[in-house]
């Protein structure tokens, strides 16, 4: 089966869309964090990818042998990704995404799709791509 690989994936979503320094600093309210938010995001980003359901089952891949393939370096526990994410600003999540989405805009990731899905704050949102930024 051919795809991107998830490197290539893990580039476009910092490089291309942006958010390098959100995985680096994703609000979540740590003062001395053991593991590095990037790691935690990383890894629920990935999760959605994989969709995989569970932070159980995250925490099977963190301490797996695909670790590294899939851009995890740290392991980590399923509570850690609870408390992480228990902890996160929505801000910072809202204003990452809003630039994502218009920098994806941009870079027309979307020119073949006539519409787009977006899931804010447990709302779904089934709008053109055009009415959905202006919404963000």
């Amino acid at each position: 089966m051919k795809g991107p690989h998830v490197r290539q994936i893990q580039n476009y979503a910092s490089h291309c869309l942006g958010l390098k320094s959100y995985f680096h600093r994703p609000g979540d309210g740590r003062v001395h964090p053991h593991i590095p938010a990037r790691d935690l995001v990383w890894a629920v980003v990935i999760g959605h990818v994989l969709r995989v359901a569970s932070f159980l089952r995250l925490e099977w891949l963190a301490h797996s042998p695909v670790r590294a393939e899939l851009g995890i370096k740290s392991r980590f526990g399923d509570d850690a990704l609870a408390y992480c994410t228990e902890r996160m600003d929505p801000e910072t999540t809202r204003l990452a995404l809003a630039a994502a989405l218009h920098q994806a805009k941009r870079n027309k990731a979307f020119e073949n799709s006539r519409f787009i899905g977006l899931a804010l704050d447990g709302t779904w949102r089934g709008t053109h791509l055009q009415s959905t930024l202006r919404v963000v």
